[in-house]
């Protein structure tokens, strides 16, 4: 028997419309009711997930949480997004203020409590009921403060949850919570302008050995089908074992942490409300606490970078020290082509595997994870950042000059990222500087290099030129002062380049990220040059890096490209 009389064994909320479309609400599992065609409602102005409802069977209670844009109703009051409160058997919902009438119904219906006025949404204090069980909902309502408040940006705690000495506000109480410890609560944080976030489970622990995973694709799938998810509901568990196996690895003493990529949340294409309860939720399904990092961009947190994995190394596992031997790391980005199962589809990236790899971690597959199936053959980038020659020459050929005591023009060729800003402000100061993203067109940079040749001084041209037309323009004018031109041409891949290019993204603010796609297209206009478009001489010029610090160094010899 529960502490209400009678054992609830189901939960509904009736439609009062006369309509067939009950809907059941499982015990302590989030359900969300709005425009579908289970609901039969077509009214845009209801969202699809208008309102957030979990029953507690045990305690006979349902926390209700508006989270569509437009007010819900409650015994006749409006509803505030994203506030919640708790409802009882025979309370009256209405999706939309004053439209589409729902009641709740406990089966079998437990007796009437004077804890909850009906006229009002909060849990009120009464000195002759339960002070026991009002001090516990009190902390209840702590609990939910300092984990959601920081989320509703702009308002105070009282802004969220009016009068908190008079009005409670709790969310539903399940045997298993009762238990643990109130002191401590999930948590959610918003790390260096929201580019992390991260959800701490309550009652947590940090230890040396972590089990790491991806989310999608890993640990999860769409229900739908689809590649990506329609909607935050849009999700299951990718296998039944999933829970099992992760229980196992809790119980032998592993921290359950999740790293995932979600793009989406910093393009706004993506709710962070939203996303957050699917978070919840999925750690729900699951059944064990852990930890979810999130990256919302293209920062340093961002895998296959070490971002997410050092903010839980260093600020985020208690100050104990991860024992990388026996730690793991899985995710379904591996690098695998096309069939490498029959009738798998290519990994949509190698993400997941670059990132143990850039840790020197164990990795596996889902699929070798938790269906213990033997490796699949994978492919790993061309370009590997840790394999580049630490002592090279500068230029080829070796005993070719880099300046020359006469005056002369030297243009460089190779593409954005190849390397050739870094090699001119290094190697050629003594140089004037001619740069088209500083001047804006090629006509005032040839305007520039005809002026400083006038004065009679040696000129770099720091510009792509990535074909013959765009060369000429500066071999004339060097010709027309009667001055040699040299061509050095970098020799960095373009794998290379785009490492370049992320580098500086990662390091430099003032950066302006250059896309993938110009540098692909510099690759398909590309004509190398030669020694008749009037040259005096041609050097290969190898991008040596220079950095400022230890830990740039160390970033730049990681993967940092996801494919």
């Amino acid at each position: 028997m529960s502490a209400r009389g009678k054992t609830v064994k189901s939960c509904y909320i009736i439609n009062l419309d006369n309509s067939p479309s009950n809907i059941h609400l499982p015990d302590n599992e989030p359900v969300f009711v709005g425009r579908s065609p289970l609901t039969g409602i077509i009214d845009t102005k209801c969202s699809r997930q208008q309102v957030r409802l979990c029953a507690n069977y045990t305690e006979a209670i349902i926390t209700v949480q508006q989270v569509g844009v437009h007010s819900c109703g409650f015994n006749g009051f409006k509803t505030q997004k994203n506030v919640k409160f708790i409802a009882r058997h025979n309370d009256r919902l209405e999706l939309l203020y004053g439209k589409y009438a729902y009641e709740f119904e406990f089966n079998p219906p437990p007796p009437v409590t004077s804890l909850i006025s009906k006229k009002r949404f909060y849990l009120q204090p009464d000195e002759t009921e339960n002070r026991t069980k009002m001090m516990k909902l009190d902390r209840y309502l702590d609990k939910e403060l300092e984990c959601n408040g920081p989320d509703q940006e702009g308002l105070s705690s009282d802004d969220v949850y009016p009068n908190k000495k008079t009005l409670h506000t709790a969310c539903s109480i399940s045997s298993e919570e009762n238990n643990s410890n109130l002191n401590t609560s999930a948590k959610w944080e918003k790390i260096d302008d929201r580019k992390l976030i991260i959800y701490t489970a309550s009652s947590l622990q940090d230890q040396s050995k972590v089990a790491a995973y991806d989310m999608d694709g890993t640990l999860i799938k769409t229900k739908s089908g689809l590649v990506f998810p329609k909607d935050c509901n849009d999700w299951q568990l990718l296998y039944p074992d999933v829970p099992g196996k992760l229980k196992q690895l809790h119980t032998n003493g592993y921290k359950i942490v999740i790293f995932t990529n979600q793009a989406g949340l910093g393009k706004g294409k993506v709710k962070l409300s939203d996303f957050k309860l699917k978070i919840e939720g999925i750690v729900r399904k699951i059944g064990i606490p852990m930890q979810v990092f999130i990256a919302t961009g293209r920062s340093i947190y961002r895998k296959p970078a070490l971002g997410m994995w050092e903010a839980l190394e260093k600020k985020k596992n208690g100050g104990i020290a991860i024992d990388k031997i026996n730690s793991f790391y899985v995710g379904d980005a591996a690098g695998r082509q096309k069939n490498w199962a029959a009738g798998k589809k290519k990994d949509h990236s190698t993400v997941d595997r670059l990132m143990a790899l850039n840790l020197d971690i164990k990795f596996e597959t889902p699929e070798e994870h938790f269906l213990k199936q033997k490796a699949a053959p994978y492919v790993l980038p061309v370009f590997n950042p840790k394999n580049l020659p630490k002592d090279c020459d500068i230029c080829k050929p070796a005993d070719a000059n880099l300046t020359l005591k006469q005056q002369e023009v030297i243009l460089l060729v190779g593409s954005p990222g190849s390397g050739k800003s870094h090699f001119a402000k290094h190697y050629l100061k003594k140089y004037e500087y001619v740069n088209r993203d500083s001047l804006g067109s090629w006509q005032k940079c040839t305007a520039m290099v005809d002026q400083y040749l006038n004065q009679g001084k040696s000129v770099v041209i720091d510009n792509t030129n990535p074909d013959p037309m765009s060369r000429q323009r500066y071999i004339e004018v060097a010709k027309k002062h009667k001055v040699p031109i040299r061509c050095f041409v970098m020799t960095t891949s373009m794998q290379h380049a785009k490492h370049n290019n992320k580098f500086r993204e990662l390091t430099d603010p003032s950066h302006i990220p250059v896309s993938e796609i110009i540098i692909n297209s510099y690759a398909k206009n590309y004509v190398p040059p030669s020694l008749e478009e009037g040259y005096k001489e041609i050097v290969e010029i190898n991008f040596v890096p220079k950095f400022l610090n230890e830990e740039d160094q160390r970033l730049y010899e990681i993967y940092l490209l996801e494919d």
